[in-house]
């Protein structure tokens, strides 16, 4: 899952929820230049992607994205118990992205 927001409490709740679903996160800076988020997208093969409303129009979107900051009734479809944690310790938690020696980005 791609996670592409700004620093705010709308991240950690993202990562934590992505953890506990027992998915791994790939952080995306959204003041990286739009080449280099779509190259990591597509090699890390992303599936999802969390982000923000004011971030989506300027992000190289090939997958289902998701707004953590939509108004309106969404989630009210959704059970308000708290979800059985899927992650175990064998899990991948992150993929991280490096500058890598060649220019591009090494995940």
């Amino acid at each position: 899952v791609g996670i592409c927001v700004e620093r705010s409490v709308d991240m950690v709740i993202g990562l934590l929820a992505i953890i506990k679903a027992g998915g791994a996160y790939v952080p995306l800076d959204p003041d990286y230049p739009e080449d280099r988020l779509a190259y990591m997208m597509q090699d890390s093969g992303i599936g999802l992607l969390l982000t923000q409303s004011a971030l989506l129009q300027g992000l190289p979107v090939q997958v289902q994205s998701l707004c953590l900051d939509q108004e309106g009734d969404w989630l009210d479809g959704y059970s308000t118990a708290n979800p059985i944690n899927l992650s175990h310790p064998q899990n991948l938690a992150y993929v991280i992205y490096t500058s890598g020696s060649t220019g591009k980005p090494k995940g």
